[in-house]
């Protein structure tokens, strides 16, 4: 039977493999993930709806395709935003965002085309993941009309960085959670899409490259 220590040469001697694939920016391509936070007026994809989307492409290697990404805020009625439960009524209040939803023009038919549009333009075959923060929560409002275009053009898989947080906290060493970095916590889709990807950029480094990039705490796991 494989000891833990015989995985782990086995996953680090594939890696380098990866690393020499990650040269070529058509296979890295190839795994291209589609990052999207949305700001919603709650958390019940039956009752709630989207009012703000960001939308970020990279590549299966981290790599932003495109810096300006993509946004927009979507109007929904005052009658609408009233019914929002006290901590989104006073969060998206205080960023600004209910008074940009109140004034925006973009109808949720909109909002959904360009979205699907951009994606398309950076990743012209169907396939790429989604991935995000807990991201099950924001696939689970796309897949309402008249967005569910936008996750039928997408993988069924998706890429959680909170995931990979929570499985780091439980096995890598401490240091690796201390020295994650922090969020703002800020509840914007654009600064938290970005925030997702840099979260994601350091889990790769610190626990899935090579040895060479391993930091010292890593390496001492690793024996």
């Amino acid at each position: 039977m494989l000891q833990c220590q015989d995985l782990i040469s086995w996953f680090l001697s594939r890696s380098t493999q990866f690393n020499h694939a990650r040269e070529d920016p058509e296979m890295a391509s190839n795994g291209a993930l589609v990052w999207i936070d949305c700001e919603m007026t709650g958390l019940n994809p039956d009752t709630d709806e989207i009012i703000e989307i960001f939308c970020v492409i990279t590549t299966g290697t981290l790599e932003v395709i495109d810096g300006n990404g993509w946004g927009t805020v979507v109007h929904q009625s005052k009658d609408r935003m009233d019914m929002m439960d006290e901590w989104c009524t006073r969060t998206h209040a205080k960023s600004g965002l209910t008074d940009a939803v109140l004034t925006s023009k973009v109808t949720p038919e909109q909002a959904a085309d360009e979205l699907l549009a951009y994606i398309k333009k950076h990743v012209p075959e169907p396939g790429a993941l989604l991935a995000g923060n807990s991201v099950h929560a924001d696939r689970a409002f796309l897949r309402k009309e008249p967005y569910k275009k936008v996750i039928d053009y997408l993988h069924h898989r998706i890429l959680d960085v909170s995931s990979l947080k929570e499985a780091a906290r439980r096995w890598c060493p401490r240091e690796v959670m201390e020295n994650a970095p922090r969020k703002q916590g800020l509840h914007q889709a654009k600064n938290d899409i970005l925030e997702s990807i840099a979260e994601a950029r350091y889990y790769k480094d610190i626990i899935f490259s090579n040895t060479a990039n391993i930091t010292s705490p890593m390496r001492a796991a690793l024996g």
